[in-house]
């Protein structure tokens, strides 16, 4: 008579143990990106062959391809924000009322905010890119 409590036979693994079995004996499979690499190199070769039999050279970076263009930095790095403001001569000038007091100055005052205005401009515009 069967019951419930009856002792079960050992556990196999099955199907999922002969897939394990039969993966590794195929061995360590490539993956998508070599076929890419492979995709890649035939139409380097292919362009390299083009422009040989046009008595050139492939272009290779961007200074070769177009050697006017002039990249940004990625970085810019500046000086601290403590620096004096070169327009209100403030240390850590919010900018939103720079220069303060504009309407209040005088001709030799607002002369030497111009002046000081014109160099800060040309201070930014040589800077690089």
């Amino acid at each position: 008579m069967t019951s419930i409590a009856s002792i079960l036979d050992a556990p196999r693994a099955g199907l999922a143990d002969d897939m394990t079995r039969d993966d590794n004996r195929r061995g360590f499979e490539r993956d998508e990106t070599d076929q890419f690499h492979q995709l890649v190199r035939q139409l380097v070769n292919d362009g390299d062959d083009r422009a040989a039999a046009a008595g050139r050279r492939a272009r290779r970076t961007l200074q070769e391809m177009d050697p006017d263009y002039i990249r940004q930095p990625v970085l810019t790095l500046l000086p601290p924000t403590m620096d004096q403001c070169p327009l209100c001569e403030r240390f850590n000038c919010p900018g939103h009322d720079c220069p303060p007091g504009v309407t209040a100055l005088t001709d030799q005052e607002r002369e030497d905010l111009s002046r000081k205005v014109g160099e800060a401009n040309r201070r930014s515009e040589t800077r690089p890119r």
